[in-house]
């Protein structure tokens, strides 16, 4: 199984003024975590992808009982797709 996290790179943090980002994909599951402002950042609105995260760690799991093995590949990226 492998699993693909992407973060800002420094022109990438500086492009969305040092927002912090972080997105982890699992197969078909993507969580994305973006700072949004810091006044009403909260679970529902900034931070639902939290709710796939069990999903995601059940997954992994699984692939772990059947032998797989589990690869991280992880890149820096500028801009959000």
């Amino acid at each position: 199984m492998k699993i693909q996290i992407e973060k800002f790179s420094e022109k990438g943090s500086e492009s969305y003024e040092y927002r912090g980002f972080y997105q982890i994909e699992v197969d078909d599951i993507k969580m994305r975590f973006l700072d949004g402002e810091p006044e009403d950042a909260n679970l529902g609105r900034d931070f639902n992808d939290i709710y796939k995260i069990k999903n995601a760690i059940q997954k992994a799991y699984e692939a772990g009982k059947n032998g797989e093995s589990l690869d991280f590949e992880e890149k820096e990226v500028d801009d959000l797709d």
